[in-house]
């Protein structure tokens, strides 16, 4: 950095600073549901800025709209860009509010770029002895531009680039950047550069040459006869591609006066972060956020929101719904867990504009004011039970869960605005009631932090009538509001025969399994705890031995503390750094490769992999046995995997290990007494989902024939004959065979297996060799996605992909891969989730004594009655094989067992 900042001008690209806000940080929205993740990341890149160098001359600099000085030189200059998010500029337009504010002058100038603008700036600033320079940006060709008095700054790295350490780098001196890129292009801005030279060719050929004359005046010098050739055919290119990368200088008639910045007017953005709710930039200000949060009462929006506490009112109620046939409801409890939880009120809403809360569990101070529990449930349960009652829930599974506190079943579920939301909002997963309200209604609501957290109350029962009234009643009537509003996205995105058909009825499959919950043994768990501490205490002994007693107390699951043995002590090879801590990280990947030269590393694996174990789950498990039921009863949630795939929570019993302990953990798990368990699991469920879209012919001749898949593709890829492929080559073949499916790249496969970059690369490529029509889909897969922004599954899931039109190589693979993966896994969670809704129908309409308890991706764990077990273990698999009808038939698996262990 410049010593002298006084005489320092910061210069920021705002183009490049925006696309990094943009997407450097989660989809972030407002109160009125404007997106404004963008606007956040710039205003604390800028706050960064001025804390760190205290600038006292700034400015902003844009591109401009429209066609540029380039494209008189080239007409196809930018001509392959993909139009930037819709909602990019109109964040643009609150950053220039922003910078106005704090008065940051911000230039642009029509039909000139911002590059070039930078450019002239640099120029005329450093025409007087003395000033400097620091362009705010990390684009390589602005190196051009660095000098002894000019400097960039790449503030996402927060690392200062000067002309040494540019050409250190690059390998050359910095006027030579526009001969590079004239010999390498630029895709991004479709410069087309000499075809049949890279970045290493580039690098060569620069470092032996002064310029593109020199070169071309040279040619005979150049030793490889590839980019001799390259060279000869492309001469015309070589000299566009360097004629628009230089800059070009343009008078800005900027003064010194118009660049001056004082970091006091920062205090003026204050009015944009309360509007937009920027709570950590406020807080920089000593702002408190609730200090300007206002939410409208339910009079003030001409609402009427009523409080219920008479039996003439709740009977005039009843009435009304009986009429309407159709009403939202909401519940307010006193805790989160389904099974512990009190009721405290209900909410209903017939009609916009009225709503109506029902306090039943208010503590004694409201006693007197509401009406006997018993009363609400006698007159509201035939109406929450009637089918031909509809009814409306944000969350329905929970508020299901709540009334059944009441004995009280629901029929008649017709809409659930949460998982609706899901599917609509690609690109924001938050659905919570308020923020839809927020985003779709324009409403911002009170939130329970509001009325119950900020006010040190213990639960909503402490809440006075009228305040609940206002916080329960509005979460009714938003629902009733958001519902027509959600339908109709559902329909326009093509989304609402898979709500109506999948995702809405699947919420009662979730519910029963969650009420019924899981038998889980304790005294198993105990058992195994014992165990396991022996285990531990084994591996951490030869550790020891090793060490010496100096290290009896070492904590090997302290990254710190197994950092200092492994490089410190041990003078291991110092591996990958962990970016945040700067530490150097000591995780699994590390330790593996550590262990190739001393045991200790691999001694410490083991131990971590096993002390996880005891503590996710030998320790954890018995917590959530319920002491009503003996059952563990896990969550089920719709709304947390973008590929449409179930997850399960509170505990999370789909991760647990199916060998080794893990196996012993599943072992504690049990059947009722007088059932087994029936495992049914899809056999190779995405690789048939996989076949049956590419429609290879060898792919989907493995199936039909019914071969082992994974046998099948290693004798493709070592060209064996399919009987005398090896152990460890079936397990290649099938590591391969899922490493397509979920976009591994020849370098993990290489980490993966334990091979050469040289051999994965060679075994994916002989795959597509294999399976060619495999990457023909994979291809227009990406080609989809770059032309919608989004990929479908076969039943209709949408999931956005924006990182489609990313420049960044690795982000753009990512979002390659997501694409891919989310076509062949969403198409599998949804067979399986159809599978069981007809799982479910057929045990109803058969009367067995069965029961789905849990879904663990492809498999489901059910409870069967003895007796029964080989007739409901047909009709599973039945069920299960018969959700689509492909050419290539699914596959189902099934076994039964007196614990979940046992049914492997």
């Amino acid at each position: 950095m410049h010593k002298d900042t006084k005489n320092t001008l910061f210069i920021i690209d705002g183009s490049s600073f925006l696309y990094r806000a943009y997407y450097g940080l989660k989809p972030l929205h407002s109160q009125d549901g404007k997106p404004i993740q963008a606007v956040y990341g710039f205003c604390r890149m800028i706050k960064k800025l001025i804390d760190m160098f205290n600038p006292e001359q700034f400015i902003l600099v844009w591109d401009s709209k429209g066609k540029t000085t380039r494209h008189e030189i080239y007409n196809q200059y930018k001509a392959t860009r993909q139009a930037p998010p819709s909602d990019l500029f109109e964040q643009k337009e609150l950053i220039i509010q922003f910078a106005d504010m704090i008065s940051l002058k911000q230039l642009a100038q029509s039909g000139i770029e911002a590059d070039d603008l930078i450019y002239s700036l640099m120029h005329d600033w450093t025409k007087t002895p003395g000033n400097n320079v620091v362009v705010i940006s990390s684009d390589k060709d602005m190196g051009q531009m660095l000098s002894d008095h000019v400097q960039m700054y790449d503030s996402f790295k927060e690392e200062m680039i000067t002309k040494t350490s540019f050409e250190e780098k690059m390998g050359f001196p910095v006027e030579r950047i526009p001969f590079y890129f004239a010999l390498l292009g630029d895709t991004s801005d479709n410069i087309p550069g000499v075809k049949g030279i890279g970045k290493q060719g580039a690098t060569e050929l620069v470092g032996q040459f002064s310029s593109l004359e020199d070169l071309y005046k040279n040619l005979d010098k150049v030793t490889s006869k590839r980019a001799l050739t390259a060279l000869n055919e492309h001469k015309a290119e070589a000299f566009l591609s360097e004629k628009l990368f230089l800059f070009q200088y343009h008078t800005t008639h900027l003064k010194t006066d118009d660049l001056l910045f004082n970091k006091k007017n920062w205090a003026h953005a204050q009015p944009l972060f309360q509007k937009l709710a920027f709570k950590s930039l406020l807080k920089d200000l000593g702002t408190a956020p609730q200090e300007i949060r206002h939410v409208a009462s339910s009079q003030e929006k001409g609402y009427q929101f009523i409080t219920v506490t008479t039996k003439e009112q709740l009977d005039t109620l009843c009435i009304l719904i009986q009429e309407k046939k159709l009403f939202a409801y909401d519940t307010e409890c006193d805790g989160l867990n389904p099974l512990t939880m009190e009721l405290v009120g209900i909410s209903l809403c017939v009609q916009e504009r009225e709503s109506f809360y029902i306090p039943v569990g208010h503590t004694s101070a409201y006693k007197d004011e509401q009406l006997e529990k018993s009363l609400v449930i006698k007159k509201l349960k035939p109406l929450f039970e009637d089918a031909s009652i509809k009814k409306i829930a944000h969350h329905a599974k929970f508020d299901q869960h709540v009334i059944a506190t009441e004995s009280v079943e629901v029929n008649g579920l017709i809409f659930d605005t949460m998982i609706a939301a899901f599917l609509v909002k690609e690109e924001w997963q938050r659905v919570s009631l308020k923020e839809l309200s927020a985003h779709y209604l324009q409403e911002p609501m009170l939130t329970f932090d509001e009325i119950v957290t900020q006010k040190k109350y213990k639960s909503i029962a402490q809440v006075s009538l009228h305040e609940a009234t206002e916080y329960a009643a509005a979460d009714a009537h938003q629902t009733f509001k958001l519902y027509p509003i959600l339908q109709k996205l559902l329909q326009e995105k093509s989304m609402d025969r898979m709500y109506y058909d999948i995702e809405l009825p699947l919420i009662q499959v979730l519910y029963l399994m969650e009420k019924h919950g899981i038998h889980c043994d304790a005294k198993n768990l105990q058992e195994l705890d014992s165990i396991v501490t022996q285990k531990l205490d084994d591996i951490k002994k030869p550790i020891l031995d090793l060490l010496g007693p100096d290290f009896a107390e070492i904590n090997l699951n302290s990254p710190k503390q197994v950092e200092d043995l492994l490089f410190t002590h041990l003078k291991l090879p110092l591996q990958k750094k962990n970016s945040k801590s700067g530490s150097y990280s000591t995780d699994n990947e590390v330790l593996i490769e550590l262990a190739k030269i001393h045991p200790i590393p691999g001694y410490i694996a083991q131990y971590r992999e096993l002390f996880k174990l005891k503590t996710t789950y030998i320790e954890a498990l018995p917590e959530y046995i319920n002491k009503k039921t003996g059952n563990i009863h896990t969550s089920f949630s719709q709304i947390r995997t973008a590929t449409g795939r179930l997850s399960s929570s509170e505990p999370n019993l789909q991760n647990i290990p199916i060998e080794g302990f893990g196996s012993a953990i599943r072992a504690a798990f049990k059947p009722e007494s007088g059932h087994l368990f029936l495992s049914a699991d899809y056999s190779q469920i995405e690789l048939r989902v996989l076949a049956h879209l590419s429609k290879d012919t060898n792919l989907v001749n493995a199936f039909l024939q019914g071969y082992d898949i994974h046998a099948q593709s290693a004798s493709k890829i070592f060209n064996v004959p399919l009987q005398e492929v090896t152990k460890h080559q079936r397990s290649i073949g099938k590591r391969i065979n899922f490493s397509i499916l979920y976009g591994l790249t020849p370098y993990g496969l290489s980490k993966d297996l334990d091979i050469s970059l040289k051999d994965a690369k060679l075994y994916i490529d002989t795959y597509f060799e294999q399976y060619p029509k495999v990457r023909i889909w994979m291809d227009k897969v990406i080609e989809d996605a770059k032309k919608n922004g989004y990929v479908t599954t076969v039943h209709g899931r949408r999931r956005a992909v924006p990182g489609i039109y990313e420049k960044n190589k690795n982000l753009y693979e990512l979002a390659c891969r997501i694409a891919i993966n989310t076509v062949a896994q969403g198409t599998a969670a949804e067979i399986m989730k159809i599978g069981m809704l007809r799982v479910e129908a057929a045990l109803k309409k058969s009367g067995y004594n069965a029961k789905l308890l849990l879904q663990i991706h492809d498999e489901l764990l059910i409870s069967v009655a003895k007796e029964q077990a080989e007739q409901v273990r047909e009709l599973v698999k039945q069920e299960l094989e018969s959700v689509v009808r492909w050419n290539i038939a699914l596959k189902v698996n099934t076994a039964l067992g007196a614990n979940w262990q046992d049914t492997k």
